[in-house]
């Protein structure tokens, strides 16, 4: 299997992944630490439409900047389903 990792600013509402590598400072990085987005965690898009993201994980809504949001990186879990869907 191929792993799909990209920018979390990437995935459509809906969409889940997880968490694969936060790049950034280390005011950002604790930042989103505190928040509970860690490597390993997944999330998922609520809202990605202008303005910050809207996720969720561990059943917590947190809004992020999408310059914030640019820097983590995901692994996508729901590309089958989009793939599928396309063919």
């Amino acid at each position: 299997m191929i792993e799909d990792v990209i920018s979390l600013i990437l995935l459509k509402e809906g969409e889940e992944g997880i968490i694969h590598l936060v790049s950034g400072g280390s005011g950002l990085i604790g930042r989103l630490a505190s928040l509970g987005l860690t490597a390993g965690m997944k999330i998922k898009i609520l809202r990605n439409i202008g303005g910050p993201l809207i996720v969720t994980t561990n059943g917590t809504r947190i809004a992020i900047g999408r310059g914030q949001a640019q820097k983590i990186a995901v692994r996508r879990l729901t590309a089958g389903r989009a793939k599928a869907e396309s063919a």
